[in-house]
């Protein structure tokens, strides 16, 4: 489960200086000269996203990451950026095409800083440390002009098909956990199929839901995303272990960037553990059930 952000992008973010990235435009005009010496997100009500970034800055960002672009070539062109640093703690940033309405939305980010405790249920020199990390409270990218297809079916938690932007948005994300200095990227997945693109990737930081979560890929590998996520939110899913249906894995995930917490993560005792665990989970597929709910809903294409 190796991974590693395109050494294109690290060579835009190694370019972007902290200047630019902090630079300000009119609509940045409230930032007072002291915010630009506190660039800790929890010592400022309002100011720089993140501590870190003014909204030209973001802008600016994904310019060069060729984000906007991108939006462009997808027929949104006009867009409205919008930064709520107004709690402390958990920032937002918004973008909408041409109108700041719902259903103009095309990307939505909440973030916020979170400390997490290492508790392997292994020995390692980690366990009872504290480490810093940027933390997803929420991600959203979708396409309002796109309709759900055969080809493209909605997934539970859906309002429109997504802009299939995901992981340069998950790869954005791990650059500026770096920038920030902080120990990973945290992630706590809502549904099925979340976990499952994010699982190239992120690792659970407990390793026995990690089992668990690899255990359901194995048993349902003969059906797809879509269809595993559906019958999760169904009951269509049983664990052989309880025969009632499963319920959702609530687990953090996280992409280590500290050297230590990498080498944990990547470790055999970590994988060996993950290993033995699954094989004492199982899970099956309730057809009936499936199949009576999909008939029910008018199936799982519907706009």
């Amino acid at each position: 489960m190796k991974y590693e952000v395109p050494k294109r992008y690290w060579r835009i973010a190694r370019r972007l200086s902290v200047a630019e990235l902090q630079k300000l435009d009119n609509s940045d005009s409230f930032l007072s000269e002291k915010d630009l010496f506190e660039v800790n997100i929890g010592q400022r009500s309002e100011g720089l996203f993140l501590g870190y970034y003014s909204k030209k800055g973001i802008k600016t960002a994904l310019e060069r990451y060729e984000i906007t672009k991108e939006l462009a070539e997808k027929g949104f062109k006009n867009l409205i950026f919008e930064i709520d640093t107004s709690d402390p703690y958990i920032h937002r940033l918004a973008i909408y095409d041409r109108q700041k309405i719902a259903n103009r939305l095309l990307i939505e980010a909440v973030l916020r800083k979170k400390m997490i405790e290492i508790e392997m249920p292994f020995r390692t020199h980690l366990n009872g440390k504290v480490f810093e990390t940027l933390a997803i409270e929420w991600l959203c990218m979708q396409n309002p002009d796109q309709k759900f297809s055969k080809e493209r079916p909605r997934l539970p938690g859906q309002q429109f098909p997504g802009l299939g932007m995901a992981s340069r948005a998950v790869e954005i994300l791990i650059i500026t956990a770096w920038r920030l200095n902080l120990a990973g990227l945290l992630n706590t997945p809502d549904h099925f199929h979340n976990a499952y693109l994010y699982s190239r990737i992120f690792y659970y930081l407990d390793p026995v839901v990690q089992a668990r979560f690899k255990a359901l890929c194995r048993d349902l590998k003969q059906y797809s995303v879509h269809e595993i996520s559906w019958a999760i939110e169904w009951g269509a899913v049983i664990d052989e272990t309880t025969q009632q249906p499963m319920e959702w894995i609530i687990g953090e995930q996280i992409v280590p960037l500290f050297k230590d917490l990498k080498k944990l993560f990547e470790s055999k005792e970590y994988h060996q553990l993950v290993e033995e665990k699954s094989k004492e989970f199982k899970f099956r597929m309730d057809l009936k059930k499936f199949n009576e709910y999909k008939i029910k809903t008018g199936g799982m294409n519907e706009a």
